[in-house]
């Protein structure tokens, strides 16, 4: 349990104490719900497409916004005004207008030289500020998404009983594979038109987990923990489950599907400043003392984003330091290490990382998921965390193998100065003050070096 309220589920493929649809009490809880606010930031006729064509419809199936039951509700998109004009004339508009009131923020096309994702942050800081000024209920989405259905259902669910963030771990899909896999179960293609057609896209968990886990990315792919390719910076950590057809993920990349803008106090949007909105921002507005729910099951909320597998692929050749039985884990678990207790990565999703996240496409064999969860969590605790013995232990050993070579010049001066060494530590031991000191600011300069 972390300091911020964890609440975690138990897995099973079924939640059976959501509430029927004939139960009053919850829709009377539901209608009087704040606002919910769908953000998303798009300019390019590209993303436009990926927006109108899958993103949209897929929020517009029946589960998900249709099943909102509260009124307010607003579809907030940053966009220039030419991309604006342009999503006017898609019929699927006129389709989302019937649940929600979409809205436009204006941004300026993005300058030449600056990266996509500080360009974004133009966008998110209006939307978020938006939804901060309003209290409402807001889910940062990306045009080139897709939800299962039932998604949003669950989002009123957890806001009803009071949740104030709600994180689903969100990694990224091969744009071409993702959309043939798609394709082959007859859900959608790259060239469909849902938004042309003005009609949902419906799409379950299960189809969404079996697509996605055929088409990981090479940033994706690179994260399986039993392959001797490990980054040296993850976005997650993952395991295939032998003789089923899924994974057990630990992320540190989350997709806040529900952040109750009620809860923050004061709104800090400096991480879009310079980073995107995936930085520390949840934790900068939320700290560690939110009532967060983490999605540990597919089968309750899923989602897929995409990119061409060009766009930043990353090398899956072997690295010869993980092939070995012994020290490829230990290198493996080196760069996990430095990772999750580095400045990159903020203290709430350093606690989220150790839960499990199951992705399956049929009922689990609890049997069979449990001996990866429990494999699994021992390479958290053992190489992540530096709460536990084995976590100390091994912070003690992973600076000492990334700093081999300060090491060894160590080893090889004081082996060179053996005897003046011998004889001061000598001199040090009867009480000698000055030697004294020379031991201990040597001793000193060694440990501050080993542990920074």
């Amino acid at each position: 349990m972390l300091q911020s309220m964890i609440l975690s589920q138990q897995i099973s493929g079924a939640d059976s104490d959501r509430p029927s649809t004939v139960d009053e009490t919850f829709r009377d809880k539901a209608r009087a719900l704040r606002p919910f606010y769908f953000i998303v930031v798009v300019w390019g006729e590209r993303y436009i497409d990926f927006l109108c064509n899958f993103c949209i419809p897929s929020l517009l199936s029946p589960d998900n916004i249709p099943a909102l039951l509260n009124s307010g509700n607003k579809f907030l998109i940053a966009a220039t005004d030419e991309d604006w004009a342009r999503m006017q004339s898609r019929p699927i508009f006129d389709l989302l207008k019937r649940y929600v009131e979409p809205v436009f923020i204006r941004i300026p096309p993005p300058p030449q030289g600056i990266s996509n994702f500080a360009h974004m942050g133009i966008g998110h800081k209006l939307a978020t500020h938006m939804a901060f000024e309003d209290r409402a209920y807001a889910a940062i989405l990306t045009p080139d998404l897709m939800v299962s259905d039932g998604t949003v259902a669950a989002l009123q669910w957890h806001a009803v009983n009071g949740v104030q963030l709600v994180w689903t771990a969100a990694l990224r899909f091969g744009e071409e594979p993702l959309f043939e896999h798609l394709k082959q179960m007859a859900i959608t293609s790259l060239d469909s038109r849902f938004g042309d057609e003005a009609r949902p896209l419906v799409v379950t968990g299960r189809q969404l987990v079996w697509a996605g886990i055929r088409s990981f990315h090479s940033e994706v792919l690179c994260c399986e923990w039993e392959k001797p390719y490990f980054p040296r910076f993850q976005i997650a950590a993952w395991w295939r489950v032998p003789r089923e057809d899924g994974i057990i993920v630990h992320a540190l990349s989350w997709a806040p599907l529900l952040i109750d803008y009620d809860a923050v106090e004061l709104h800090d949007t400096s991480t879009m400043d310079n980073a995107s909105i995936d930085g520390d921002y949840i934790h900068r507005n939320l700290g560690l003392s939110g009532k967060v729910y983490v999605v540990q099951d597919s089968d309750e909320i899923m989602l897929a984003s995409w990119g061409p597998l060009s766009d930043r692929a990353v090398s899956l050749e072997p690295v010869p330091e993980q092939t070995g039985r012994f020290s490829g884990e230990w290198e493996k678990g080196m760069w996990l290490y430095d990772t999750l207790n580095g400045p990159v990565c903020d203290p709430l999703k350093r606690k989220i990382f150790t839960l499990p996240v199951y992705w399956h496409t049929r009922d689990i064999d609890q049997n069979k998921w449990s001996a990866v969860e429990k494999k699994a969590s021992s390479v958290i605790r053992k190489y992540g965390l530096r709460k536990t013995l084995s976590g100390h232990v091994t912070a003690v050993i992973v600076r000492l193998m990334r700093n081999w070579r300060y090491v060894k010049a160590i080893l090889d001066y004081y082996w060179g100065m053996r005897r003046q060494t011998l004889n001061l530590v000598i001199q040090a031991i009867k009480g000698d003050p000055a030697a004294r000191k020379r031991v201990k600011h040597g001793f000193m300069l060694i440990v501050n070096r080993l542990t920074h």
